[in-house]
Parts: C-alpha cells; sequence; structure tokens
C-alpha cells in the first residue's frame, strides 16, 4: 500500500471517529481544538499524552482531543517555525548585530534568553489565535453537518487501492 493510499486511510478513519463521537458538539470541539494546540508547544514525544490530560482537564472530549493531537502531528516543524516568527514580530531581534557581538558568555546567554522570548511569546499568541478559530470552525461543522458529513464520508469518500501494473 502507497504512503498517500495510507495516509488517506489514516485521515478518513480519524474523521470517522471524531464524528462518531457520541457528545455534545462542545465538548468534541473543545477537545479536538486543545489537543490540537498541543503541537504548538515541543513536548519531546509526549504530546498525545498531553492532548488527552488537556482536554480531559478541561472539561472536552478525550478522544477528541487524541485525535486532535494526532491530526496535526505531521504541521509540528511548521508550527515551531510560526512560534519563532510570530515573536519575531512582536520582539524584534538583529541577528546580524547581536551573533557578530557575542564573543563572550554573558551577550550569548542574553541572545539565547531573547530567541526563548521570542518563541515562548508566538507558542502563546500562535495557540490561542489557532485554538479559538479551530473550536469555532469545528464546533460550526459538527454541530450543523455531522450527520451529512457521516454519510459522505462512509458511503461517498472511497479510497481506491494502488496496485502496480504487471506487464504480461
Amino acid at each position: 500500500m502507497g504512503k498517500l493510499v495510507f495516509l488517506k486511510r489514516r485521515f478518513k478513519y480519524l474523521l470517522l471517529k471524531l464524528l462518531r463521537l457520541k457528545d455534545h458538539s462542545h465538548k468534541v470541539a473543545l477537545g479536538f481544538s486543545l489537543g490540537s494546540v498541543v503541537n504548538f508547544v515541543p513536548t519531546f514525544g509526549l504530546g498525545l499524552i498531553i492532548s488527552v490530560g488537556l482536554a480531559k482537564l478541561c472539561k472536552g472530549n478525550s478522544i477528541a482531543g487524541l485525535i486532535g493531537g494526532m491530526f496535526f502531528m505531521w504541521a509540528f516543524p511548521l508550527m515551531f517555525y510560526l512560534n519563532t516568527v510570530v515573536g519575531g514580530y512582536i520582539f524584534p531581534i538583529d541577528l546580524n548585530q547581536t551573533l557578530l557581538q557575542n564573543e563572550d558568555l554573558d551577550n550569548r546567554l542574553e541572545l539565547g534568553a531573547k530567541v526563548g522570548k521570542n518563541f515562548l511569546t508566538g507558542m502563546v499568541l500562535n495557540s490561542f489565535l489557532f485554538g479559538s478559530i479551530l473550536y469555532i470552525v469545528s464546533y460550526y461543522i459538527i454541530n450543523q453537518y455531522r450527520g451529512f458529513l457521516l454519510h459522505y464520508i462512509y458511503k461517498k469518500w472511497t479510497v481506491k487501492k494502488h496496485t502496480k501494473k504487471t506487464d504480461n
């Protein structure tokens, strides 16, 4: 089975699992958005556990939190980079000047603190903004179109198997 087919099947499975949850739309959307937001944070391999725990702690659906954590796991490098970019807009650092001046340990530690402050600021802002938008969108979709999407995904959306052509 090709990787693309595998990814399509996994995406379809996660979407079906999310839409079949027997819980209020608010709890499912909250769990999904909180689980997804964890991908903005470097969790060092504990992201899925933290996704479930955060969803449960905030009274969201923990299965939706797990699905949200898995759904955007592939985008962690992009989200990591986005954290530094957004933080850099708020607290700009002139890296050319600071890298040339960094000959002693104090200047290097100060630069590290500035970069860390940029990353943390971007992480908080991105998590809040992304989580809020994702909650609103997922709540609306789950509340309004759950039945339609379940029917469409289950009956109409087929993932075709990749077959190799053989020469005979």
